[in-house]
């Protein structure tokens, strides 16, 4: 029995009305660079496949990075370094907490039945002449051997060359988890974004619907 988690933190490109002040000559900047286009309706597909609530970030990740170690500096961008440190606070006890802890209960809920758990972070991003990417931490046997299932699956169903598998840094919000939830697999999907902008190199719909089709359940 497995159980799959999974969260989008990349989603939107949304500045609360509270914040609009604070970066007022950025809007241009935050609509085309603040969010992942095709990342919230990818995971929401596979949230609806796997019967899991999606855990989403409702704030732009140049208002804080939500993928990034909760702990690292990194989180914040050329953006929200110009928020005074108040408002910084703010944004880590609004979005940082409240984020981490739905995700915390979510993974919970199933690790204490002993089920494999599963999370998913799913994001979009230009991909070269892949149209998804797989990656795990290499060094975990589990995560890899789950990780591989998937890569075969999807290679019977995308063109040759345009399915890759790597490998996730050691300092951002998976290796977190893992570190508070021993035992949980964490797998990162990053999908072109070039085949939601432009179907290129795979059309949307066809990626979106293999990736989905080849995601194993048990």
């Amino acid at each position: 029995m497995s159980s799959i988690i999974p969260s989008c933190e990349s989603a939107v490109s949304t500045i609360p009305e509270w914040h609009k002040a604070s970066v007022r000559g950025h809007e241009e900047f935050i609509a085309s660079h603040g969010w992942s286009p095709g990342a919230l309706n990818l995971a929401q597909g596979i949230a609806s496949q796997v019967h899991s609530p999606l855990v989403h970030a409702d704030v732009s990740r140049l208002l804080i990075d939500l993928s990034r170690h909760p702990d690292s500096e990194d989180r914040w961008s050329e953006v929200s370094r110009q928020l005074t440190e108040d408002q910084r606070r703010k944004l880590d006890e609004r979005q940082k907490s409240t984020y981490l802890e739905t995700l915390h209960s979510r993974i919970r809920i199933p690790m204490m039945r002993r089920e494999t758990t599963i999370h998913l972070a799913i994001d979009t991003a230009p991909l070269a002449e892949a149209a998804v990417e797989l990656s795990c931490d290499g060094r975990r046997t589990d995560e890899l051997a789950w990780l591989d299932r998937w890569a075969a699956g999807l290679r019977n169903l995308l063109p040759e060359g345009t399915v890759r598998t790597g490998t996730t840094g050691s300092h951002d919000l998976q290796s977190f988890l893992r570190d508070r939830h021993p035992g949980l697999l964490s797998i990162r999907v990053t999908a072109a974004v070039g085949s939601f902008l432009e179907g290129r190199p795979v059309k949307w719909t066809d990626l979106r619907k293999a990736i989905l089709s080849s995601l194993p359940r048990d």
